[in-house]
């Protein structure tokens, strides 16, 4: 296996996605980055990471217009605060790829460096009843209100992705390889997922 490898991982809320990468990051010896990437991103986007959390991995403020990407303005300065957020951290996450030897949790990052040769994207999902079940337990909360959060974020992240790339989240043709955790294990799928980088030529 190359050293140098970028793994990005999509997850359905609740499906242990943070907690896979996290793993797979500390068993290869990568650079881990999740919320992290709210850090590099603010000096990218010149806003404060509380403002960058806001819009993290969502559409806000009904300001949904593809004319701004044919304005031909291309001052980060004079964009609207949603997409300049979007902005800081894909470039954030360009130059975490370039270093290469990461793991990367989300925020489009399979599609920012799609034309990297070195990145290999992995999606991770379960089915509801389980993740239902972790997000209660992580939140102190109803197995029904589990369920509400993990629909409501879920939609979040798919819209967020399927705004800015060209593919579909959570669709298995927008990833190398997809793997249900539910299965397999929190354990079991950072094996998997580290088999399958050793297979790699």
């Amino acid at each position: 296996m190359k050293n140098n490898m970028v793994i990005t991982i999509g997850r359905q809320y609740g499906s242990g996605g943070r907690e896979i990468g996290e793993k797979l990051a500390e068993r290869l010896g990568y650079e881990y980055y999740d919320t992290q990437i709210l850090e590099k991103a603010a000096d990218e986007a010149h806003l404060t990471e509380a403002i960058l959390k806001r819009y993290d991995e969502k559409l806000k403020d009904g300001w949904l217009n593809t004319s701004i990407w044919a304005s031909g303005n291309t001052d980060i300065h004079h964009l609207p605060v949603p997409l300049k957020a979007a902005i800081g951290q894909f470039e954030a996450i360009r130059k975490i790829g370039r270093k290469g030897a990461a793991v990367i949790v989300g925020r489009c990052a399979d599609y920012v460096l799609k034309e990297q040769k070195n990145v290999f994207s992995v999606f991770i999902h379960a089915d509801m009843k389980q993740r239902a079940v972790r997000v209660a337990k992580r939140n102190n909360m109803k197995e029904s209100d589990a369920r509400k959060r993990i629909r409501s974020i879920d939609k979040e992240r798919a819209s967020y992705y399927n705004y800015y790339t060209e593919k579909e989240w959570g669709a298995c043709a927008s990833y190398n390889l997809s793997i249900d955790s539910g299965v397999f294990g929190i354990d079991g799928t950072v094996e998997i997922i580290e088999n399958c980088l050793r297979s790699m030529q």
